[in-house]
């Protein structure tokens, strides 16, 4: 029903007045401009939101670019702690995993098709406070005191630049006040033993110099118990500590330095993967035999330096980052018993250190012609060790003796990777708005984007032959042009051309027949046209968008007939298309609506042949049955017989169909404000991968209902909450996986099951 619901609003535009996004809802006071910034471009009224958008302040309604702001108290309502709760809030936006530790963040279906090779970047990149966070390993951290998050969709590659052409999702966080001092404490528990631990203080030290802190701690038990151990186990738990300073130093009207530093710890058993042969049909039941960790440490620490200058203000922003990530994993995701081999990693770490350097320079005001002009800088130091073991004997052990090299590898050793990757790259940006008249504006942006890249992979600790080194060195143009018209006051139409870019790379493999040892970069031609809309006086917000993407180089993970030589390839044409709108209804000045919906469609354009890796790995265990080895001659052979043509096939991650319908009743009780909240989410089906390998790729669609209520009594610094989300306790699949290495198994993975959360909020 709910499908129907939103295609007939899409179709109809009736029902659009009652779709709603979070953004519209929130008034300015929940998102307010830093301290020490300049006055917005264009003021904001009652109800509208300041954004960053593309590095320049301005109101929501006034930027002619698809883009949507979650408010802190959004967030919070909706119980989203990560990016990948953030599914069905934003159009066009899915967060899925890869494996246990990645996350997949796909824009208008642009994303991540090769996350499991290190060299390869994001589509959709991820900011805080306009850092661009390099590990997509880091991407599993909690959100901490945020002011909002802003996620702008299509190619920003002007502003922000490489490795964000499906968009960026910006993680606007909390600014030291000058001003007073003031904090808040918060405690949350709920069913799976859950608690979460909230604290924030704010201290003006003088007139000019303030710092704030905050630390969460967050956990509970798993949502899934792994059986098959022999004892109690619990995957999907949590066990993470976040915390951030932030001094602020001001000293005039003009300077301000802002200095800040956070960090994030996870120590977990890890996602639950549950594999489409577990014998068990409990989704939360997940039948394996070897123990899952999870550990990720991140760190990140930047200096953001404005000095007003009176026509512009200049810039910087200075960054360092560091992530390191480390797995044991089940990687068959089953038992000995069940398919009659093990296959097991005892660890799989991720190392990332990264450090960027941007100036810019913005103009003020809000006059004929604005521009922002900049140079930015990255470093990333990249490093990834694989081991895995591989066995069909009765009693495998797994003792390891470290550190693992050719002369003491394990009986049952599999398979082995060192690699070591740098990548350094400069940009040079610039990006003109012209007023051509009251109604009418221009904006033209262009960027020169250099990178360079070097890799050495040692494969299996150099049994077969020594490290290979490889490079890539690439420069790219890319850039935007927009026209938008103010029909009225509050009434906009825009369009726009713009073009994206995310470098290639090298891929980990030594002798391939199919799958090069270079990949290319992704190029994206992105057309869109928009409009933006307030009526009767501000109570009714929409604003939609329609979109023609013609993408060039897709990047993802293909298999080579030689075993273990698979990597990253191109897919040279997908054609991406969609439409979608978000609005907001005041329906009177207790009830409100909300809600988003988004139209997807896409196809891969020309003859392309590809190796599937669940096809070729088939291969290889029929031509063992037959008594031959994975490198002999006959295997190759028949591994390659399993090419296909992927002309026609559906893109991965992108649901035709999927948004977000919400309410809000405020009524008076008791001397306080009650608050009321609940919310359907759909999500469509998709193709997880590009290979649409029938069931095996399709991730079915799911409908969640949240709820929420919030009591704060008058003249009180206390808050009471409680949220339920997945009300129904839906078993929806969030994403699937299908390994492209080791055993090359297929695993579900759910979004969590029913929570039930109670909190109590000081704030003073």
């Amino acid at each position: 029903m709910i499908t129907a619901h939103l295609r007939n609003a899409l179709l109809s535009g009736l029902a659009l007045p009652t779709l709603i996004s979070k953004s519209a809802v929130a008034h300015a006071g929940d998102a307010p401009a830093p301290v020490d910034a300049p006055a917005p471009v264009d003021a904001a009224g009652p109800g509208d939101i300041v954004v960053t958008a593309e590095k320049k302040e301005t109101t929501l309604q006034k930027a002619p670019l698809a883009i949507t702001a979650l408010t802190a108290d959004a967030l919070t309502r909706s119980n989203i702690t990560q990016l990948i709760d953030m599914n069905g809030f934003v159009p066009g936006l899915t967060v899925a995993n890869s494996g246990s530790f990645v996350r997949v963040v796909s824009i208008r279906g642009i994303g991540y098709e090769a996350s499991d090779n290190l060299s390869a970047e994001p589509g959709t990149s991820f900011h805080i406070d306009g850092v661009y966070v390099v590990s997509p390993y880091a991407l599993q951290q909690d959100f901490l005191d945020l002011q909002r998050v802003e996620v702008l969709r299509g190619p920003q590659g002007t502003v922000f630049g490489q490795s964000a052409t499906g968009g960026i999702v910006n993680a606007i966080t909390e600014r030291p006040d000058t001003k007073a001092m003031h904090g808040s404490a918060q405690v949350e528990y709920g069913n799976y033993n859950l608690v979460r631990a909230t604290g924030m203080l704010n201290v003006p030290i003088s007139d000019t110099f303030a710092v704030r802190a905050s630390v969460q701690h967050y956990q509970h038990d798993g949502f899934a118990q792994q059986v098959g151990l022999g004892y109690k186990y619990g995957l999907d738990d949590a066990d993470r500590t976040s915390g951030k300073i932030s001094a602020l130093w001001a000293p005039d009207d003009k300077f301000s330095a802002q200095l800040t530093a956070q960090y994030f710890h996870a120590s977990e058993h890890g996602a639950a993967q549950k594999n489409v042969v577990d014998p068990n049909p409990n989704p939360r039941i997940i039948d394996q035999d070897y123990p899952n960790k999870y550990r990720l440490d991140f760190f990140l620490t930047y200096a953001d330096l404005r000095y007003d200058l009176g026509f512009a203000t200049l810039k910087s922003l200075t960054s360092y980052q560091k992530t390191r990530n480390s797995n044991q994993i089940d990687v068959d995701r089953s038992t000995q018993s069940t398919l009659g081999y093990y296959d097991v990693q005892p660890y799989w770490n991720n190392s990332v250190d990264a450090v960027s350097q941007e100036f810019n320079l913005t103009s003020n005001g809000d006059g004929k012609f604005n521009y922002i002009v900049g140079g930015y800088f990255l470093y990333q130091k990249l490093g990834q060790d694989i081991l895995e073991l591989e066995g069909s004997d009765a009693k495998p052990t797994f003792n390891v003796s470290y550190p693992v090299s050719a002369s003491n590898l394990p009986y049952n050793f599999n398979y082995g990777l060192d690699s070591s990757q740098k990548r350094y790259s400069y940009a040079a940006f610039a990006q003109t708005k012209y007023k051509l008249n009251d109604s009418v504006s221009a904006t033209l942006g262009l960027r020169f984007n250099h990178d360079d890249f070097n890799s050495v992979n040692v494969t299996n600790f150099n049994l077969y032959g020594g490290p290979v080194s490889a490079s890539t060195h690439e420069n790219a143009l890319t850039g935007k042009g927009e026209i938008d018209y103010a029909v009225a006051p509050h009434n906009m139409l825009y369009a726009s051309v713009s073009r994206g870019y995310k470098p290639g790379g090298v891929s980990n493999n030594s002798t391939p027949l199919l799958v090069p040892l270079t990949y290319k970069p992704e190029h994206v031609w992105a057309y869109e046209i928009g409009s933006k809309n307030k009526f009767a006086d501000g109570k009714i917000t929409l604003n939609a968008a329609a979109f023609y993407y013609n993408y060039a180089n897709m990047q993802y993970q293909e298999e080579d007939p030689v075993p273990y030589q698979g990597g990253v390839s191109n897919i040279p044409k997908t054609h991406i298309w969609g439409a979608e709108a978000e609005a907001s209804f005041q329906a009177t000045h207790r009830l409100s609506f909300d809600g988003n919906v988004t139209y997807l469609g896409g196809k891969l354009v020309g003859n392309y042949i590809t190796l599937d890796p669940s096809l070729a790995h088939q291969a290889t265990l029929a031509a063992a049955k037959l008594g031959y080895g994975p490198f002999d001659y006959y295997t190759i052979a028949l591994r390659a017989q399993q090419v296909a043509n992927t002309n026609g096939n559906t893109p991965p991650k992108l649901p035709e169909w999927q948004g977000t319908v919400g309410a809000t009743y405020v009524l008076d009780v008791a001397g306080g404000e009650l608050r009321t909240h609940a919310e359907v989410i759909y999500r469509g089906k998709f193709q997880y991968r590009v290979f649409n390998d029938g069931p095996l790729d399709i991730v079915p669609h799911y409908t969640q209902v949240n709820a929420n209520m919030s009591y704060k009594p008058n003249n009180s610094r206390w808050t009471l909450s409680v949220t339920a989300t997945n009300l129904f306790n839906v078993a929806g699949i969030a994403s699937r996986y299908s390994n492209p290495f080791g055993s090359f198994t297929t695993s579900d993975m759910y979004i969590p099951p029913r929570q039930v959360i109670g909190s109590v909020k000081y704030a003073f």
